[in-house]
């Protein structure tokens, strides 16, 4: 007997689009092979097609309209071109090089094209067939774990009815035997407080309120969607990606276009709109000749709008940002209402405030690094590479090394063997360097990512550092503030201080 396949199977392939959670990477091959065979006619491949289809779908994708729509009216027709076209233009999205060292969680734009994969998908769910396609869902979202008094042996969604005697709208039927805790839902309500229990319970069944399906399936497609892209992305090629990447102009574009235009919240998640703010007002500073105002010095709402009112930007956007900007006053109402800013800091001075802006890279006195070696100019690792001269790293003192090095600017896109070769060369100069130990203790540190993220380094505040810490009281310098880290580095820092995670 034959297995079904997405490829050949229209309900095989639903169930695959629906709930790729469930199957393996060969099943969910097989539907986007579906989804791909859509672009193949009399055996020729139609890249063009293809590449219109996805810039299409992408581009789309920054619309909220198009999205909402999608919910009632699938954008896409068919479950295995739905899979290929969202994924794709992921693809597309992350290696933009705007993203190259950003988290995708941090990126908007990934989540807007998730969203309209999400809704094109609830609409072809709706579409299709005689809700035998939900019942199968309701057996992955209501089940009881296995461990569990162990499998129910029939169906655990065993219809999807109007309940004369319930309120309107149609119920889930799940016998009490086969159901989990998933199935007592309530309403929404305060924080701390229990809602009201929508469940309703007849003749040893629970009936669940379909709104509650929507909600979980919902909840389930998001983190299917990141499974399709993962084994997307292990699918192609080199050259494939290479192909995609080279030839997809019109996303890229529209991203290229919002960051010309300062439409950062667009492509940002949770952008801080103080954020331009603040990004104009150091560039304006710095523009100021003679040094009349400096970053990280205090200064007055007047002296800043001097700044502004002489700055004269090329973008748009930081125009837009300068003329908003009217007098000292509405400077002053406009920091005060960005007071929580990691690099503004507001101090009153008699009866005015006064306002400093610091360095992107959190304060405190700069240092340039050219080369691993400009690393020893903070006091701590200076201290460490004394201590290095009488005895053997612990591996902590490897990692510290490691991970500073993995976030400066110079080594973000260069290859791995120039940084083991540049890291080997520095730690050559003490007696205990072993050439091939060191190697594979370097390649170890940079292969420990968290999750697929590079590493925080240490900040001041790591009790591993107190070692070698003169005292931050009396130190120039700080880790996170001092050296050129990229905003990707502060991102992932922010990102890791928050609780939630996603994509």
């Amino acid at each position: 007997m034959t297995r079904s396949t997405p490829v050949k199977e229209e309900r095989t392939a639903y169930r695959v689009a629906t709930l790729p959670l469930e199957y393996g990477t060969t099943r969910i091959n097989q539907l986007f092979t579906r989804g791909y065979n859509r672009y193949i006619v009399d055996g020729e491949d139609q890249p063009d097609d293809l590449l219109n289809d996805l810039e299409r779908f992408g581009t789309a994708a920054f619309k909220e309209d198009v999205r909402a729509n999608a919910a009632e009216e699938p954008f896409v027709d068919e479950p295995g071109t739905l899979a290929v076209l969202a994924t794709l233009s992921a693809i597309c999205v992350k290696a933009h090089p705007k993203f190259e060292h950003a988290p995708p969680r941090k990126v908007q734009v990934l989540y807007d094209i998730r969203e309209l994969y999400v809704n094109n998908l609830a609409s072809l769910l709706r579409e299709f067939g005689d809700g035998s396609l939900q019942q199968d869902i309701a057996e992955v979202l209501y089940a009881k774990d296995p461990g569990e008094d162990g499998p129910h042996p029939g169906r655990v969604c065993t219809g999807i009815k109007e309940i004369p005697e319930f309120r309107e709208g149609l119920y889930l039927e799940i016998p009490m035997a086969a159901a989990s805790r998933d199935c007592l839902v309530h309403a929404d309500t305060e924080p701390g407080e229990t809602g009201e229990l929508l469940t309703r319970i007849k003749d040893n069944c629970l009936y669940i309120p379909v709104g509650d399906f929507d909600t979980k399936y919902r909840e389930y497609a998001r983190r299917a969607f990141k499974k399709l892209l993962r084994v997307q992305e292990e699918n192609l090629s080199e050259d494939q990606l290479t192909w995609l990447t080279t030839n997809e102009s019109a996303i890229t574009e529209r991203i290229d276009r919002f960051i010309e235009t300062g439409h950062h919240e667009r492509i940002w998640r949770d952008w801080n709109p103080g954020e331009r703010t603040i990004r104009v007002l150091r560039d304006a500073i710095r523009d100021v000749p003679d040094e009349v105002v400096s970053l990280g010095e205090f200064h007055s709402a007047k002296e800043l709008f001097e700044a502004v009112e002489a700055y004269d930007p090329e973008a748009d956007w930081k125009r837009d940002v300068c003329n908003r900007i009217s007098s000292p006053r509405s400077l002053g109402n406009l920091l005060a209402s960005q007071r929580d800013h990691r690099n503004l800091t507001i101090r009153q001075h008699g009866n005015t405030n006064h306002y400093r802006i610091q360095e992107s890279s959190r304060g405190v006195q700069p240092l340039d690094v050219e080369s691993i070696e400009d690393l020893f100019e903070l006091p701590c690792m200076a201290n460490m590479a004394e201590r290095l001269y009488e005895k053997k790293p612990v591996r902590k003192d490897l990692y510290s090394f490691a991970r500073m090095v993995m976030w400066l600017p110079q080594y973000q896109d260069n290859d791995l063997e120039t940084i083991v070769t540049d890291l080997k060369d520095v730690f050559s100069r003490w007696p205990w360097y072993d050439e091939q130990v060191t190697d594979y203790q370097i390649r170890y540190e940079f292969s420990n990512t968290i999750g697929g993220d590079t590493p925080l380094p240490m900040n001041c505040d790591n009790d591993d550092m107190q070692r070698y810490c003169i005292g931050q009281e009396q130190c120039p310098y700080s880790i996170w503030g001092s050296l050129p880290f990229p905003d990707a580095m502060y991102d992932q820092l922010d990102e890791a201080e928050s609780t939630g995670e996603e994509f």
